[in-house]
């Protein structure tokens, strides 16, 4: 386990000396709150109201008295909801009227993109000593960019009395956020965190007490902070396409260090940041189209690269995703969420060719990023092609792969199975599915086939993925269609061999008990004929071998086994039924890519002519004139 692991652990199994129980006069507990300087108290903006007082209390100090609170207007943040359902707010800042002892303080930290495991401290009901509670940070949502927290086990739901509560991440022991949302009176399936930033938006004066890098470069918010220049429409929709996880993960794009496109990036920049999002900013920019605001906390990382080199921009984005170890681009794949960045002035970092490696690590792990270069050129032009375009042409390269497998491979082998044998009880939706899959493809290959330069590019990529998607599930569900047919094959040649290789020694038995082989013939070509049917319905056929089987078991007497070892005749081979159909385990492309489907196969034979019969297909035993029951007839 690693040091910060370590301190995460030490630290939940004690109460922690900065929570705070906050308490109504009468000693009700309202919630729960951070103390965060000597005579400051963070909390969630239900827990308290303006002009009432508080008792805050540290539960974590043995002797603490309590100290009475207030909370100011400026610094209360009610909740508001908009018009699409997003809350945002709900936080105060409480002032003590005494300060208490610096050393229980604690700091608020920045993280981006918060995922993995945490502990959030409240006072359940009857608990007023207060408990650690385990989650896991599910997804930001809203326009506030809250963070829903997903209990670890059903006893740590989240409770009202966790209203305010520190939020600690365990992978660097620091309070993150704090408790909003639970539903009075009840415990709830989950609840939200306001995360440092979104509170550092409404409550700007709590950064006297935050730690962690901002995710914005200074360099890069200078003019869009006064909302001064001119929007370039048309660039601003891209943009907040990009932050709105449209289109193709990666987009280059060349901006100067002044004029509008510059003004733009800046302000787009800005807006999807929570910590620079604020009603201010927010205002000046209100009468713009829509279409060109991005959405708070769509990325993790602003930076200038002039001057850095390729390892000093890893060790900021592992800064900014609390990776303190090992700062690789594979760490990325542990993240929930994937990493977006904008990296600004490629061409004018320290090693360009090195941070042109690392980014296409970074791309291959999943992370979303917006490349700017200050000046068109080679530079620009290589890390479209390496990061854009010839990655975008390999994806499309593959789904046509991926098409013709499923058509000219997987199609054919699911025609010659099912005309071989049923689907079974069941199991037709999934064959009638898989099979419809198959005349889907055709028709999306013949779109791909006639689509224009357009409808491949990168800002249209979202077409690509929609179609990467639909061809994985129809050749999964193609495998899982065969995969049952197969097995229904193999149950086939199981009874096919049981049964042929059961007839000779059956026939022999039932010679020498009399008059008993008309009818151990009888149920013996009943099941043959049922297994030569194509398609076979196996259960049908699985019935007539078992009243075979059963005849032959009962034949044998109750001392003497049913059939000799490998259920064959001395001498004799065992009908497996592979003359007549194949083996039928084959998929497409076992006997090498070239391999032509599985022919169809032949229709069963026509039962041979008497004088033609093997000697193990008699015909029915004919029966004398001297035959008692003959005579009995007459």
């Amino acid at each position: 386990m690693t040091r910060t692991g370590e301190r995460a652990v030490k630290s939940r199994l004690r109460t922690p000396t900065w929570i705070a129980r906050i308490e109504a006069p009468d000693g009700e507990v309202l919630g729960a709150g951070v103390l965060l300087a000597p005579d400051r108290v963070l909390t969630a903006g239900h827990v308290v109201a303006p002009g009432a007082r508080y008792a805050v209390r540290l539960v974590g100090v043995p002797g603490q008295g309590a100290v009475t609170a207030t909370v100011r207007p400026d610094e209360h943040v009610p909740e508001r909801e908009d018009a699409f359902g997003d809350r945002s707010g709900d936080l105060a800042l409480l002032r003590l009227a005494e300060p208490l002892p610096a050393e229980h303080t604690t700091r608020l930290y920045r993280l981006a993109s918060p995922h993995g495991p945490v502990s959030m401290y409240g006072f359940p009901a009857g608990d007023d000593g207060g408990r650690w509670h385990g989650a896991t940070l599910v997804a930001a949502r809203g326009r506030d960019s809250r963070v829903q927290l997903r209990p670890l086990t059903p006893g740590e739901l989240a409770a009202p009395g966790f209203s305010g509560g520190g939020v600690v991440d365990h992978a660097t022991d620091q309070v993150i956020g704090i408790v909003l949302s639970v539903d009075e009176g009840q415990v709830s399936a989950f609840s939200q965190m306001s995360p440092t930033e979104t509170i550092l938006s409404h409550l700007p004066q709590a950064a006297a007490w935050t730690d962690g890098a901002s995710a914005v470069d200074p360099r890069l918010r200078s003019r869009a902070a006064n909302g001064a220049g001119r929007l370039d429409v048309p660039f601003a929709t891209e943009l907040a396409g990009w932050f709105r996880g449209e289109g193709w993960p990666v987009l280059v794009t060349v901006v100067p260090a002044r004029g509008d496109r510059a003004f733009t990036l800046e302000r787009a920049v800005t807006l999807a940041d929570r910590e620079l999002r604020t009603q201010r900013n927010t205002s000046a920019f209100s009468h713009d189209p829509p279409e060109t605001v991005p959405p708070a906390g769509a990325h993790d990382l602003a930076l200038d690269v002039r001057q850095l080199t390729a390892g000093q921009v890893m060790d900021r984005i592992a800064e900014r995703l609390g990776i303190r170890d090992d700062p690789r681009p594979e760490r990325l794949t542990t993240l929930r969420v994937p990493l977006a960045a904008v990296l600004v002035g490629i061409e004018q970092s320290a090693e360009p060719d090195a941070l042109l490696a690392l980014l296409d690590r970074l791309a291959r792990h999943g992370a979303r990023l917006l490349l700017v270069h200050r000046r068109q050129g080679g530079r620009a032009a290589q890390a479209a092609e390496s990061l854009v375009h010839r990655p975008l042409r390999e994806r499309w390269s593959r789904l046509g792969s991926q098409l013709d497998r499923i058509i000219d491979e997987l199609g054919p082998a699911l025609d010659a199975r099912r005309d071989r044998v049923t689907a079974g009880p069941g199991a037709e939706s999934l064959l009638d599915q898989a099979e419809a899959a198959v005349g889907r493809s055709l028709m999306l290959r013949a779109w791909i086939a006639h689509s224009s330069e357009q409808d491949r590019e990168p800002r249209r990529a979202d077409l690509l993925f929609t179609f990467e998607d639909a061809a994985e599930r129809r050749g999964q569900r193609l495998e899982a269609a065969l995969d049952l047919l197969d097995a229904r094959l193999r149950r086939w040649a199981e009874l096919r061999g049981r049964v042929t290789a059961q007839w000779p020694l059956c026939r022999r038995r039932a010679e020498e008990q009399g008059d008993r082989v008309l009818e151990a013939y009888r149920l013996y070509e009943a099941a043959l004929i049922l297994l030569r049917q194509t398609p076979c319905d196996i259960e049908r056929a699985e019935a007539a071998a078992d009243r075979f089987l059963g005849f032959c078991a009962e034949a044998a007497g109750p001392g003497e086994p049913a059939g000799e070892k490998g259920g064959a005749e001395p001498g004799g081979a065992v009908d497996s039924g592979e003359n007549d159909w194949g083996s039928g385990g084959e998929r497409p492309g076992d006997r090498g890519s070239g391999d032509e489907p599985p022919a169809r196969p032949p229709e069963p034979p026509a039962p041979p002519p008497e004088h033609a019969r093997a000697p193990d297909h008699p015909p029915p035993p004919r029966r004398s004139a001297t035959d008692p029951r003959e005579e009995r007839g007459s």
